[in-house]
């Protein structure tokens, strides 16, 4: 008899921990419990789908979205004010600062995180990646040809053909920019430079600007890659935003690969420390980074997921974009001066 009893008890605790299991990622509901949540990850049609598509599984979303030096610069002046619940998106740069500076809450890893690729994640548990994106000079195949194209980003201010054919930004605060701006700067790294950057790398950055065309402001790069009144070519471009342009505007997009490797933007999620919903702020982290959440939005936007489950649902232009080198950055020198360098170049560099 006790052997029977204690059968049904184990029978019992295995069913309660399938429930559980069965309870996790995408099979998570929302209560209606409304939370608010900030990314630079809205665009392109983005924010709709994903308050429509949490809608249906119980969440009520109001969704903000802005460029992601400015969802950063939000959270810093809202402080304890501020009324959002959970952050996506983002980059390094920008996860270590808000870290720094108490922002986010650390949680326990969500059920998926394990299905993540490793290194993604924060070590230390203040966000989880969930989109992989590389940071690409994209040109018009089209237009240009792979041979004639640049292979890394000083061709386009040291040789002279490239001249006025590229975008260069009126505004610093996006991450594709800050994330472009890293990668050319800490090729620079001195010590002993200005802001840490030498004389040389800071002659770049003047000559970059000083060559390039500069982006009209809501007109995006593929906008003017087949606008024929514009000299534009060829940009900066995130690997998800590469094909929806190419879809959108019939162009083709080719890339630098250049010997030292490429930025790469790790977007993640994370809860705000402040949260007064923090239940179902938890519950809205456990849906999304799920493989099968992070699957329909890969299909629907082209994104390379950082959970591996959801990998296959990537379009084979996202999985060969997203096979070129990273680029060996020190994120966090980036993280503390990022501010200082952008500010250097704004008052000294842009037109």
């Amino acid at each position: 008899m006790k052997k029977f009893v204690s059968f049904v008890l184990a029978l019992v605790m295995l069913l309660s921990v399938c429930a559980f299991a069965m309870a996790e990622g995408a099979n998570t509901k929302g209560t209606g419990v409304e939370l608010t949540v900030y990314t630079n990850s809205g665009s392109s049609g983005r924010a709709d789908w994903l308050r429509e598509r949490a809608a249906q599984d119980g969440f009520k979303l109001t969704i903000v979205e802005e460029g992601a030096g400015a969802v950063q610069q939000r959270l810093i002046n809202e402080g304890a004010a501020t009324p959002c619940d959970v952050v996506f998106g983002l980059n390094a740069i920008i996860w270590n600062d808000l870290i720094s500076r108490d922002i986010i809450a650390k949680i326990d890893a969500p059920s998926w995180a394990s299905e993540v690729s490793e290194g993604l994640n924060d070590p230390n548990g203040y966000y989880y990646a969930i989109v992989k994106q590389a940071i690409l000079l994209a040109y018009d195949t089209n237009q240009v040809a792979p041979e004639d194209a640049p292979k890394d980003w000083p061709d386009l201010w040291e040789n002279e053909k490239f001249w006025t054919k590229y975008e260069s930004q009126i505004k610093l605060t996006g991450g594709t920019t800050r994330n472009v701006l890293a990668g050319i700067l800490t090729r620079y790294i001195d010590p002993n430079g200005e802001l840490g950057i030498s004389d040389e790398g800071w002659a770049a950055i003047k000559a970059f600007f000083a060559h390039g065309t500069p982006v009209e402001d809501g007109v995006d790069l593929y906008a003017q890659i087949v606008n024929e009144s514009s000299p534009v070519l060829m940009g900066q471009m995130w690997s998800s935003g590469a094909d929806q342009y190419d879809e959108k505007y019939g162009t083709k997009t080719g890339y630098a690969v250049p010997e030292c490797g490429i930025p790469y933007a790790v977007e993640g999620v994370a809860v705000i420390k402040t949260t007064k919903n923090m239940d179902e702020a938890l519950r809205f982290v456990e849906w999304f980074g799920s493989a099968q959440i992070q699957g329909e939005w890969s299909e629907q936007f082209k994104t390379m997921p950082a959970n591996e489950k959801a990998a296959d649902k990537a379009p084979a232009s996202q999985i060969e974009m997203c096979s070129i080198p990273a680029q060996n950055i020190d994120w966090a020198l980036v993280a503390a001066n990022i501010d200082a360098w952008c500010e250097k170049i704004m008052l000294e560099y842009m037109q």
